[in-house]
């Protein structure tokens, strides 16, 4: 018999290394922060993202300061000294970039390059099937994600409930369309409509591949489409294989 967990280790080390030697942009991304300059005679940097949080540190006229998260209508940012804080986009009238007017789509890129969560919801078809997924994941840094979701399709035969874990690599992070990748695993369990003694539910092992594409649409919202191919590894003569496709969109934080 087949030692199934020892294959889907060995394919799933190989598809890391692959999605690894894919990502030249990962020293790239992780390096990339767009920088103000103040042009009023001083920013005050809250400790968290509301008026209400208390005012921590003071930035002068002149000085630069790196963008790290979007969050909302805040932003936290960096000084030449490490010193951390925010402050309200209102307050962008007093910055510059390069000399000249803040570009917001630079800020809202560089926000969804800094993102830590993204949270979604996604539609479509798997064999035939309609498809809903509630999918979380866990930003390592702009080029890796872990994933986890959860799914139900909905059949004439039968309906099924899919949990799977996923890693996901974006080989192109900065693009305004960026396309990822993925390799993962969970289980599926299926219900037949038939009461007919031998039309069991049944568990089977998922291991699976994706391709897609995330477009960031505006603020903390992404446009989301994917494709995913899944093997089912069942205790029957011969294991299935199920294909889906899905849209969506993403919220991030």
């Amino acid at each position: 018999m087949l030692n199934y967990r020892l294959i889907f280790n060995t394919v799933l080390s190989g598809a890391l290394l692959c999605l690894t030697l894919l990502n030249p942009n990962l020293a790239l991304a992780e390096s990339a922060a767009a920088k103000l300059t103040i042009d009023v005679p001083f920013i005050e940097l809250h400790s968290g993202p509301s008026a209400g949080y208390p005012v921590v540190h003071v930035v002068e006229q002149n000085e630069q300061v790196n963008v790290l998260l979007k969050r909302t209508s805040w932003l936290k940012v960096r000084d030449k000294r490490g010193i951390e804080g925010w402050f309200h986009e209102d307050d962008l009238l007093g910055f510059s970039q390069h000399g000249e007017a803040v570009n917001q789509q630079v800020i809202g890129t560089e926000a969804y390059l800094q993102r830590d969560w993204e949270a979604g919801v996604m539609y479509g078809d798997l064999e035939g099937a309609n498809f809903y997924q509630l999918q979380l994941g866990y930003v390592f840094t702009p080029v890796f994600t872990a994933e986890l979701s959860a799914g139900k399709a909905l059949g004439s035969i039968s309906d099924s409930d899919l949990f799977e874990a996923m890693l996901i690599s974006h080989p192109f992070p900065d693009l305004l369309i960026s396309p990822y990748l993925g390799v993962g695993g969970g289980i599926i369990n299926t219900k037949p409509h038939s009461v007919i003694a031998d039309s069991e539910s049944r568990d089977s092992t998922l291991m699976s591949a994706a391709a897609g594409i995330k477009y960031h649409l505006a603020r903390n919202f992404i446009l989301r489409a994917e494709y995913k191919f899944s093997l089912a590894l069942t205790d029957r003569d011969e294991n299935e294989q199920l294909q889906s496709w899905k849209v969506g969109f993403s919220v991030f934080f």
